[in-house]
């Protein structure tokens, strides 16, 4: 299985049309009268996490650059899905976007049958602004120093181990779902309510792995309280240049993350999404945001804002055929 071939002929395509358009100098004013008041970016996950960072970074920068203000507001639950029910219920009046993301707009139509938005068509997306690789981090409950080790560990104790992550259907769950459909083993889930409760378990003894946003990992591994073992990324991130990909370490077929984006409520005014397609692609210049960026392990977006959509709807595909091979299920 090609798991990631057409979300890099994707990449390819829509990342060489229309970004050159996108870097001319921003002009603050849309019209007068917008906005007039508070914008509301909802991150439907839980304080403390990667989302929460991302939002908070691009916030910020986007304020400075519009003059808007603009709130995040955390309104987490179902893996992302309650805070984008709510956007894509909002009125279209440019007061209310999203924290768009792999979980609730890509994974979360094929693990909960129920879901009450359609994730390409339910909203008006407005661009990508960031994505990062997962890391495979393991605690003191793992004997193992290296991958290789690990997975002898893990296959010695079928069943016994456990992998922890923000919760259901997030790409830390699913990265360890793959995990153990390409290698094997038979690692137990055990859904949190937020990756910093996780990591905290697998700090602690209670969890033996946990495959976590690079930006939550990094300062844990850094301080010695985690061991990294792996990346799921292409190449190797300069963050942690001394962790192989999984590719590397003989898993095939292994480039999973997460990734963020704007999205707006469906029928919003092309004005006001142009708007923020244009302002989020001027602060993705700003060298300060792309050096916070690297050193929390992420990656500036490689598509233009235009190809936004067709990202997403590619992402829904490739995550679905994972689900299915995996057996992966809300619990």
């Amino acid at each position: 299985m090609q798991f990631n071939k057409n979300r890099r002929h994707l990449l390819r395509t829509a990342g060489a049309v229309g970004m050159a358009g996108m870097l001319s100098p921003f002009h603050a004013a849309l019209a007068e009268d917008y906005p007039s008041g508070p914008v509301r970016l909802v991150n439907p996950f839980a304080p403390g996490g990667t989302a929460d960072m991302i939002s908070r970074l691009f916030s910020t920068k986007l304020s400075q650059l519009t003059k808007a203000n603009i709130v995040v507001v955390n309104l987490g639950g179902a893996g992302g899905t309650i805070g984008s029910d709510h956007v894509a219920k909002s009125p279209p009046d440019g007061y209310a976007l999203l924290l768009s993301n792999v979980a609730s707009q890509a994974i979360a139509s094929s693990l909960y049958p129920n879901l009450p938005y359609d994730p390409v068509k339910g909203f008006e997306h407005i661009a990508m602004i960031s994505s990062l690789p997962n890391v495979l981090v393991v605690g003191p409950a793992v004997k193992a120093n290296n991958y290789k080790d690990f997975i002898a560990e893990a296959k010695a104790h079928p069943g016994q181990m456990t992998f922890g992550s923000a919760g259901n259907g997030s790409s830390p769950h699913l990265s360890g779902e793959l995990l153990n459909l390409r290698t094997g083993i038979k690692a137990r889930h055990v859904p949190y309510k937020g990756a910093g409760p996780a990591l905290m378990a697998v700090i602690g003894g209670e969890l033996s792995f946990q495959f976590e946003n690079c930006s939550t990992a990094i300062p844990q591994v850094k301080a010695g309280k985690l061991r990294a073992l792996g990346v799921t990324s292409a190449k190797r991130i300069a963050a942690l240049p001394d962790v192989p990909t999984m590719g590397e370490l003989g898993v095939p077929d292994f480039v999973v993350g997460s990734w963020y984006g704007l999205s707006a409520p469906p029928k919003t005014p092309k004005k006001i999404v142009d708007y923020w397609a244009k302002a989020v692609a001027t602060v993705l210049q700003d060298p300060d945001l792309l050096k916070q960026l690297t050193l929390m392990g992420a990656e500036p977006p490689a598509i233009a804002p235009s190809g936004y959509t067709a990202f997403i709807d590619s992402e829904m595909k490739r995550w679905s055929n994972l689900i299915k091979s995996s057996g992966a299920k809300v619990d």
